[in-house]
């Protein structure tokens, strides 16, 4: 025992010793040196922030016993967005702070130091605040002397502006305008080589943004021309854009020909979208590439085509389910190793608290008894207030939801059910409303006055309909146990799959399937 202690102090030197001589070498940096030490931070993967936390952190020092004030507000700007990432938003308002004090008057770090706060806020739900923030920020673009300068840097906060009036639920017409102004400021931007990536990226993000909120909105046309425009820039080579914009302009583009029923162009799309996924590593945006894809070809009766996409749809999806799961069981796996070795120098307090709390529970049962008789309680000819009155539940049909958000959602839910994911059992409307960013309010209102239908029943509906489906189309069905076909479509149990069937049908599931295989009955089956 004494011999590993000795060797946990010995490797615990090492390490010091090694964090002594590594920041010495850093500490002799002079400005220029820093200079490439941020630009080489600039460059790691955003896969691992706190690491580019660490590293930055030493730079930040560095810069800051030279007094070397441009390294410590690059650096500053760096480390607010990676511990927004973290989710340290105390500690990137600190930042933002310290970058006010030092930034001048007409800085584009001031700018983007406001504009980064205000997310921070609106991560938070600190609307107001926000709002103030991108004011400020946008007060202080149009000061800036270069006219490219102030051109990007309004473009950037305008499309904060977009993303605040997004998150609090404003109408479309706010949306779009907003949208809009970032589009003419990143238009005004000169085509030198300094600008050139930053215009033409930003240019690319508004009409692909343009684009989803014209889907939203019903005006395929005019979305599919703002997406072209978008998906165009992405594919000049010379404006360097990263791929991954490119696959979820394709993606989108992809899904809005289906939805259209032009599946020949939507196979086309989805086709590309695959192929230039391939070079920038999207799992998530892959998984959708290959559901429209299994759709449109069975749309266009290309089985074969259709059962590959099936196929690699499934195992994608799979594989990304067990992923979500593992990292989950591995955070829940910290968090009792975390309690479990704290438990045993609590459990002494915890007897103490809970001893604490039963006297002081039986001093008040012995008071209240004494004050209040039980005649006091119950009036004559009465029941108890409020035994055999409903619950108050707030009434969904006086939520204000905006004309926009509730045909996003509509939108949204349209594509939930054509990906048919309703038949996984844990789906629940907290999770659904995750889904769709949105919240169960919204979600819970838009279906009832929309669906007519409360959540679950909704659900339940979709699940249905959905082996319905299958015991007409596929006659292999027809041969399952009742139980199988109630986990087939999500359900937790053979009698509640059983009950609902009924209720929705009005006929069971044995009668259904007995029904189907009466040919002279069959023709009198719906799928409704």
């Amino acid at each position: 025992m004494l011999t590993q202690t000795r060797l946990m102090i010995e490797k615990k030197h090492l390490i010091f010793l090694f964090c002594i001589l590594s920041f010495t070498s850093l500490k002799s940096l002079n400005e220029s040196q820093i200079e490439e030490e941020i630009k080489k931070i600039q460059n790691l993967p955003d896969n691992n922030p706190h690491k580019i936390i660490a590293i930055s952190t030493d730079i930040y020092r560095i810069a800051r016993n030279r007094g070397y004030k441009k390294g410590i507000l690059t650096i500053n700007s760096l480390l607010i967005n990676k511990y927004c990432e973290i989710g340290n938003f105390k500690k990137a308002i600190e930042i933002c702070d310290e970058i006010e004090k030092l930034a001048g008057k007409n800085d584009t770090i001031l700018v983007n130091s406001h504009r980064l706060k205000a997310s921070v806020y609106l991560e938070l739900n600190a609307n107001y605040e926000s709002f103030q923030e991108l004011k400020r920020a946008l007060k202080t673009a149009d000061k800036l002397e270069s006219q490219n300068d102030k051109n990007y840097m309004k473009a950037l906060v305008y499309k904060g502006f977009v993303t605040y009036f997004s998150h609090v639920n404003a109408s479309i017409d706010s949306v779009m305008y907003y949208q809009n102004e970032c589009l003419e400021s990143a238009m005004s931007i000169d085509d030198n080589k300094d600008f050139q990536d930053k215009k033409y990226h930003t240019l690319a993000v508004a009409y692909m943004n343009l684009g989803m909120m014209n889907i939203a909105l019903g005006n395929t046309k005019e979305a599919i021309n703002k997406l072209s425009k978008a998906l165009g820039i992405c594919q000049d080579e010379k404006y360097h854009i990263h791929k991954d914009l490119e696959v979820s302009i394709l993606n989108e583009l992809a899904w809005t020909y289906y939805d259209q029923k032009n599946y020949d162009k939507a196979a086309h799309y989805a086709d590309q979208a695959e192929r230039e996924e391939k070079k920038a590593g999207m799992p998530y945006v892959r998984r959708d590439v290959f559901e429209i894809a299994f759709k449109t070809y069975s749309s266009l009766k290309k089985k074969a085509l259709a059962r590959k996409y099936t196929n690699l749809y499934i195992q994608l999806n799979d594989s990304l389910v067990n992923v979500e799961k593992n990292v989950a069981g591995i955070n829940r796996g910290k968090s009792i190793i975390g309690k479990q070795e704290g438990s045993t120098g609590r459990k002494q307090d915890n007897i103490v608290i809970w001893i604490t709390l039963a006297i002081i529970l039986i001093i008040c049962i012995v008071v209240w008894k004494k004050l209040y008789k039980p005649s006091d309680i119950v009036n004559t000819g009465n029941s108890v207030a409020g035994q055999n009155e409903p619950l108050e539940v707030p009434n969904e049909k006086n939520i204000n939801i905006p004309d926009y958000t509730t045909r996003l959602i509509l939108d949204k839910l349209a594509k939930f059910e054509k990906s048919q994911k309703f038949i996984k059992k844990d789906i629940s409307l907290s999770s659904l409303a995750s889904d769709l960013d949105t919240n169960t309010r919204y979600l819970s209102a838009i279906i009832k006055q929309h669906k007519k239908k409360s959540y679950s029943s909704y659900i339940n509906g979709l699940r249905i309909a959905y082996i319905k489906t299958k015991l007409i189309e596929d006659r292999i069905y027809r041969e399952y146990k009742i139980s199988y076909l109630a986990d087939e479509c999500g359900f937790s149990s053979r009698e509640v799959f059983a009950v609902t069937f009924k209720k929705d049908t009005g006929i069971t599931p044995s009668y259904f399937i007995s029904s189907l295989n009466d040919k002279s009955v069959q023709d009198g089956i719906s799928l409704d």
